[in-house]
């Protein structure tokens, strides 16, 4: 059955008019547009928790019922309203607090005996955290595990906390339309959160961050001491150091390219005084554009009767010249001066003797002489001959040969 109450003036409670209502099974309908009131309290009020409990908590300013999961608020009981706060505040749990520090920095302290789910909400009122931080006191309790008061100073944010029994959390930071869904985590001087939408928060912060330093009386300074000291250099003084150093450079070039030239006579003698298979250099040695050779053949002037060729003679023109009698040059054996094969030595008869200047090759035991019709000497004055080492001891003679 469905049993009809209706509202009694003054006092009545509804154990005065339902003297049987344990007899009730199929629901109660009330024919008057006023309330029902339920049972009603603070957190600490709340009864022992039994599943199915239902009472509106004043202090949190919601319904709420208990399941197996703990008090939880009821749908539909709405939003609580936020308290304007614009100096220093107590907090208390259930607070949603819309703070304001537009004229000068604020503190709200956390409650001092927080039970487990507490919570605080914090918003910024007028997005001027970051002009005048809002402080948030412990007040004994710890933040994220940290034993330190959390400041919050960026603009336009909004926040939760919740105690969970050891520590207060916070909850949903967000900055203009970015909400970051994740914890803070590590200290509360160093905060670092790990959602993807950071990143929106993180550019908006530096580039504020940059402006406010380019603001800054030292930087501006230091810009406008640059600019002083650029325009303070006169025009002569400016082309002056340029001068000075277009001079060191070319300077340094110079000493450059020498000892590039000095490498480049390294690497050819390094290369004349190795020995067998490793006497020829491949691949070639091609050089373009800047490189500068020294046109002709190296020459070397030579006197006495009997010159023995030397291994620093290979590559050279030997300018012979006695003027007491014929010259002999002679040929060394591979054994004492080891020529590359293919070394290649020109010689031009400049004697002076009157009658006796014959420029003739001589050649020690074991080097064997070829030439034309055997012939071993430069018999006119002012003619030359080559020799050409075609084997470890066998080299070629030709020329003006007689």
């Amino acid at each position: 059955m469905t049993t009809v109450i209706t509202a009694l003036s003054g006092s009545n409670t509804i154990n005065q008019m339902m003297h049987n209502v344990n007899k009730v099974r199929t629901g109660i309908t009330f024919s008057s547009n006023a309330a029902i009131r339920v049972p009603f309290g603070t957190t600490a009020q709340r009864p022992t928790a039994v599943a199915g409990a239902f009472r509106y908590n004043t202090q949190l300013a919601q319904f709420e019922g208990y399941t197996a999961e703990g008090w939880g608020s009821i749908g539909g009981g709405g939003l609580g309203t936020f308290k304007l706060i614009a100096g220093s505040y107590a907090a208390n749990s259930g607070d949603r607090l819309a703070v304001s520090t537009t004229a000068a920095a604020r503190t709200v302290t956390l409650p001092g005996s927080p039970a487990a789910e507490d919570i605080v909400e914090f918003i910024d009122k007028d997005a001027s955290f970051a002009t005048n931080n809002l402080t948030i006191s412990r007040n004994g309790s710890t933040i994220e595990g940290s034993s330190a008061n959390l400041v919050a100073d960026i603009s336009s944010t909004n926040f939760f906390m919740q105690y969970t029994g050891s520590t207060w959390e916070v909850f949903g930071v967000s900055s203009g339309e970015t909400t970051v869904g994740a914890d803070l985590t590590g200290t509360t001087s160093t905060a670092t959160f790990s959602a993807a939408g950071l990143a929106k928060i993180a550019l908006a912060n530096t580039n504020s961050q940059f402006a406010a330093k380019l603001a800054t009386t030292v930087h501006s300074a230091a810009l406008a001491n640059t600019n002083a000291y650029i325009a303070s250099m006169s025009t002569d003084v400016q082309l002056a150091n340029t001068n000075a150093f277009i001079t060191a450079v070319s300077t340094r070039e110079a000493a450059h390219t020498a000892n590039t030239l000095s490498h480049l006579a390294n690497t050819n003698s390094f290369t004349v005084r190795k020995t067998g298979a490793e006497q020829t250099m491949q691949p070639s040695l091609v050089v373009a554009n800047t490189f500068v050779a020294q046109h002709g053949m190296p020459m070397r002037t030579t006197g006495g009767n009997t010159v023995t060729l030397a291994l620093a003679d290979n590559g050279k023109l030997l300018m012979c010249t006695n003027s007491g009698s014929a010259m002999n040059i002679r040929i060394p054996n591979n054994s004492s001066v080891a020529f590359p094969v293919g070394a290649e030595i020109s010689l031009v008869n400049v004697l002076t003797h009157a009658t006796a200047n014959t420029l003739g090759f001589v050649n020690t035991a074991g080097v064997i002489l070829n030439s034309k019709e055997a012939a071993n000497s430069v018999a006119d004055r002012f003619t030359s001959a080559t020799l050409k080492k075609t084997a470890t001891n066998t080299w070629l003679l030709i020329g003006n040969l007689a």
